[in-house]
């Protein structure tokens, strides 16, 4: 049985939830800017461009795999119904949605080795009646050397069309999320691998979580405590 690194093990466990803020969520996080400029122009090419740098930097043999959440929501709903609503923009929405994401998922899934964690946390706290009505998977899908169309993936996030993909390294120990056009975050597995690649991302860091990042490297991984 082949050791499964440590990152694979957590994406893999329902115990690992990864919820977006990924970079407050995780204490070995680091936060980076991609769209800067002065036109809109520059700034999209700009968040294009840093997104692949950083993609090269963390994954120069490509990423090991890809994860994303499919969310499922129950839209039986009980009661009388409203008026002014504009039914067939709500139908349509749904139905969109809904086709477009099972779209994505049965590619992704016809063409790469995957797994699937059920039934993980969402955003909806223990009392809010809405939380017995939405479901969240993550599908975990394998590159095993076919590589991944990981340019396009990007510029769909970037673009606000993605489906929340994050792409992780085995050997890296680490998670790239590009959450949109304005940035991205990388989520590493041990405090080492972290500072390993501290140097190489600081140009593209966020300069307003800049002192929360130094103080993470600072920070001694055994003893939890600034040193």
């Amino acid at each position: 049985m082949s050791h499964k690194s440590i990152v694979e093990e957590r994406i893999c466990s329902k115990e690992f939830s990864y919820l977006q803020p990924y970079f407050y969520k995780n204490p070995y996080a680091l936060r980076c800017e991609l769209g800067i400029g002065d036109s809109d122009e520059e700034y999209m090419g700009n968040a294009r461009k840093r997104a692949l740098e950083i993609y090269d930097i963390l994954f120069p043999e490509g990423a090991d795999c890809i994860l994303f959440d499919h969310w499922i929501y129950d839209y039986c709903l009980s009661g009388e119904p409203e008026e002014g609503e504009n039914y067939d923009a709500i139908i349509y929405d749904r139905i969109y949605d809904l086709s477009e994401n099972l779209r994505f998922l049965s590619l992704m899934q016809g063409k790469y080795r995957h797994f699937t964690v059920r039934d993980l946390e969402t955003y909806y706290a223990p009392e809010d009646p809405e939380r017995e009505r939405c479901r969240r998977n993550r599908v975990i899908c394998y590159s095993d050397g076919k590589g991944f169309d990981y340019k396009k993936l990007i510029q769909d996030e970037i673009n606000w069309e993605g489906y929340g993909v994050s792409f992780v390294s085995f050997s890296n120990e680490c998670i790239l999320s590009v959450y949109d056009d304005r940035g991205c975050d990388v989520v590493f597995m041990t405090h080492e691998k972290m500072a390993e690649f501290y140097g190489k991302l600081e140009p593209y860091f966020l300069d307003y979580d800049r002192e929360e990042m130094q103080r993470r490297l600072t920070q001694c991984s055994r003893c939890s405590k600034d040193c």
